[in-house]
Parts: C-alpha cells; sequence; structure tokens
C-alpha cells in the first residue's frame, strides 16, 4: 500500500505543480493604456475666444463661439480634423477724421463664419492613458464675416469703412481625449489663432494725420473649447 501511495504521490505532484505554474503564469497586470477604436469622430463644440483688435482696433472683439469637427485617424500618431464654427461678436466703427482718443463712434455686428483643418499628434499614439490622451495641433484656414454693413458704419466715408472679408488664419494650441467610452469622447483645446487685418484705405490719409499706418496687419487671438464626440 505505501508504494501504491508513493506512486500516486510522483504523478499527482508534477500534475499539481503544472497547473500551479500555468495558472499564475495567465495572470496579468492590467495595463494604464487602452487602445483607441474607430477611426472616424464627428463631434460638437463650444468655446470662447479672446481677440486682440489690432493697432488701429479695428477687428472683432472677444466672444463665444460653437461649431463642429470631423476627425479620420491617421498613421500611427496622427489624426486630420476639419472644423467649422460660428463667432457672432461686435466690432469698433472708427472715424480717422476724429481726434485721437474719439474715434470710435459705436460698434457694428460682425458674424464670423470659420473653416480649418487642423494636423494633430497624440502624445500615446493612437492610445489613451488612465482613458487620457493629449495632443498637440497645427493648422490653418479661413475666416470669413458675412454681417452686413452696419448703422454707424454708413456715417463714414466710403474709403473709411473697414470690411474684415475673407482672411486667412493660422492656429496651433494643445489639448486632452478623455475616452468615457469606446465610442464617446470628450475634449479640451487651448489654442493661438492668428489672422491678417486688412486697413480701409482712407486711413492712409495725410490729411487725417494719423501715424504710420499699415496696409495689413496679423492680429492674435486665444481661445479655449470643449466638445463632445461620437466615435464610427
Amino acid at each position: 500500500m505505501t508504494i501504491i501511495r508513493l506512486a500516486r504521490s510522483a504523478v499527482l505532484l508534477p500534475a499539481a505543480i503544472f497547473l500551479a505554474v500555468d495558472t499564475g503564469g495567465a495572470q496579468s497586470i492590467p495595463s494604464s493604456y487602452r487602445y483607441i477604436e474607430y477611426g472616424q469622430e464627428a463631434s460638437v463644440f463650444w468655446g470662447s475666444l479672446l481677440l486682440r483688435q489690432g493697432s488701429l482696433d479695428l477687428g472683432p472683439k472677444a466672444g463665444n463661439f460653437m461649431g463642429g469637427r470631423y476627425v479620420v485617424e491617421a498613421a500611427g500618431p496622427l489624426f486630420i480634423e476639419g472644423l467649422f464654427s460660428y463667432l457672432p461678436t461686435q466690432r469698433d466703427v472708427v472715424d480717422p477724421r476724429r481726434a485721437e482718443g474719439d474715434r470710435t463712434i459705436g460698434e457694428s455686428d460682425v458674424h464670423l463664419f470659420m473653416l480649418d483643418a487642423r494636423l494633430s499628434f497624440s502624445i500615446p499614439g493612437r492610445r489613451t492613458w488612465h482613458r487620457l490622451a493629449p495632443h498637440l495641433f497645427i493648422g490653418g484656414g479661413l475666416a470669413y464675416d458675412a454681417a452686413s454693413v452696419g448703422a454707424f458704419d454708413e456715417v463714414l466715408l466710403p474709403e473709411d469703412v473697414f470690411d474684415f472679408g475673407t482672411a486667412f488664419t493660422a492656429s496651433a494650441g494643445t489639448g486632452f481625449r478623455l475616452a468615457v467610452s469606446s465610442r464617446i469622447m470628450l475634449r479640451a483645446d487651448g489654442s493661438l489663432k492668428l489672422w491678417q487685418l486688412g486697413t480701409p484705405s482712407g486711413f492712409d490719409d495725410p490729411a487725417k494725420q494719423l501715424d504710420s499706418v499699415e496696409q495689413t496687419e496679423w492680429v492674435s487671438g486665444y481661445g479655449f473649447s470643449v466638445s463632445a464626440a461620437w466615435r464610427f
């Protein structure tokens, strides 16, 4: 009987050791990284844009904007974005015939539509770390003011009326995405935006005794936005 027990133990002991090793090997530490699924994204966003008006105070003022974004994941950590946004705000109406310090005669509405394309770089790649994915971006686009001529503009000489028209824009910034689930993402962005303002031809009239006036001027704005996205 003793010999039988020893033989049985000799068979069962290696099997028990094998099962223990196999079970231990199957265990793994949960990773902080998660793969970002789905290759496209559509979102709506809202934000604020703090704008400089330029040296002559002709440009649009700060305001809140809203819009939509479409994203396509490219190779590796890169993703491409297209954005369409709308900024309703105002601008000062400046009469260069008046004395310095008393040239602003009122405000006019601005209905600014912006179309942008961006190239973004996700720092952790196409993954999230603890559900977060910080990124950097650069881009460019167009901005167009669809507002009609205001009542205060009609007081000015035709050559003194400011027209935003269509302006080229450039932008750069950073932000992060938060993966709520595999399909839902929240996002926050901070950006620097640049565009070019044209000076009305009447401001260059020596009789108006203005300082040296540039025909065009680059001005900047700082923006912050939040968005909710659906991935598919």
